[in-house]
């Protein structure tokens, strides 16, 4: 039996709450999407006040710069040099001396050079950041990348929001991408994010049924980065068995899979089995006549070792995990729409077959996939609910 004080503790909570409940359920929709954009311009800021300096910044650099250059040792001096005017002291010691490789490639130039194959292949991503450097410098262009692509992210998410009507859920959203490890993508020179907002593009334009925009998007993606290609056929594979967007979606494929093999004969790119074993198991100090056996041994290896690093320091398995959960327990899937369906099917079964193909154990690299079948969920709940009331 309560006495008077938790009567009385319980009577002021639940006066308060009602209160509260008054005033916020006329304007749950404008307070969601105010928070959800509190979210994005924090991230903005934090992104601009404190980024993070990611070895793959003098990659990427260097990749810029390099059609200005006269030689390997010419593009590593300007790499850098720019690279250590835009961090601070610590920083330059920390891309430079941390570890043997780092040691390695900051004082031999034609190693350095043999780790670019693995960049060029960012088209889109390199591009820009030449665009940009016109205004900025090079290392600044990269960072404004990651910056307006924050925007650009928030942006399409609060159309898609109120575009079905959820605007309300905006904290769920924020709530949501801080699990995906939003942020930290965020502050790193990186195409990770940039690439996100083509692809949420390409599912909003899709779900709109504006297909070729969707095909134009998912292209883009790739061209930020092709490792999307996976998503690329795995969309076009459900889009041809369900119908919505079928020859749009065959149309990007082949268009993906020729630039592709274009860009792998061009770019000098070392393979997939010498970046999966420079990847997993040891950063070799030069690419220079490296050339690994394929191991299926080596294979599993790499597997376990990604799995266990992806459990152990990062959220995207229990994240995935709690969204198939949500899914099974709260979701009718014969209610779902067509195309949210094809959307939902190829997001999660691209995460799998990108793992199979390339194990990467950070979040970062799944992001996209995640935010769109987080949204794709959100958004059927909500109307399955609505329809029930």
């Amino acid at each position: 039996m309560s006495n008077f004080a938790q009567r009385s503790l319980e009577g002021v909570f639940l006066t308060a709450f009602g209160i509260a409940s008054r005033i916020y359920r006329p304007l749950r929709s404008w307070l969601g999407a105010a928070v959800l954009c509190l979210f994005i311009l924090m991230t903005a800021a934090v992104v601009q006040v404190f980024p993070v300096s990611n070895w793959d910044m003098l990659a990427y650099t260097a990749t810029a710069i390099e059609p200005d250059t006269a030689d390997s040792a010419d593009l590593h001096a300007k790499t850098y040099a720019l690279v250590k005017a835009n961090v601070s002291e610590g920083e330059y010691v920390t891309l430079t001396e941390d570890r043997p490789y780092r040691v390695h490639q900051a004082k031999d130039a034609d190693a350095f050079e043999t780790m670019l194959g693995f960049y060029r292949l960012k088209v889109l991503y390199v591009e820009t950041a030449r665009l940009f450097s016109g205004v900025t410098g090079t290392v600044e262009a990269f960072r404004l990348i990651s910056l307006l692509s924050v925007l650009a992210v928030g942006a399409v998410l609060l159309v898609w929001l109120g575009r079905t009507g959820t605007l309300a859920h905006g904290p769920v959203v924020a709530a949501f991408l801080m699990l995906c490890s939003f942020g930290y993508a965020a502050q790193l020179v990186s195409p990770d994010l940039y690439a996100t907002f083509f692809l949420l593009l390409a599912a909003f334009f899709f779900l709109e049924k504006w297909d070729i925009p969707a095909a134009l998007a998912l292209i883009c993606a790739f061209l930020v980065r092709p490792d999307h290609l996976a998503f690329v056929g795995v969309f076009f594979v459900f889009a041809a068995i369900y119908g919505p967007g079928r020859w749009a979606m065959i149309a990007c494929f082949a268009a993906c899979l020729g630039i592709y093999i274009w860009l792998t004969r061009g770019a000098d790119h070392p393979g997939w089995w010498i970046h999966m074993w420079f990847t997993h198991i040891e950063y070799v100090p030069t690419l220079k006549d490296f050339d690994p056996p394929f191991s299926i041994v080596t294979y599993v290896e790499m597997l376990v070792r990604s799995t266990v690093r992806a459990v152990m320091g990062f959220t995207w398995i229990a994240v995935l995990f709690g969204l198939v959960l949500f899914f099974a327990k709260c979701i009718s899937p014969d209610r779902l729409d067509l195309r949210s369906k094809v959307l939902l099917y190829a997001a999660f079964t691209s995460i799998c077959a990108k793992y199979i193909v390339f194990p990467h154990y950070e979040t970062r690299f799944h992001l996209p996939y995640l935010v769109i079948l987080g949204m794709i969920l959100l958004v059927g709940w909500h109307r399955q609910q609505t329809v029930t009331q």
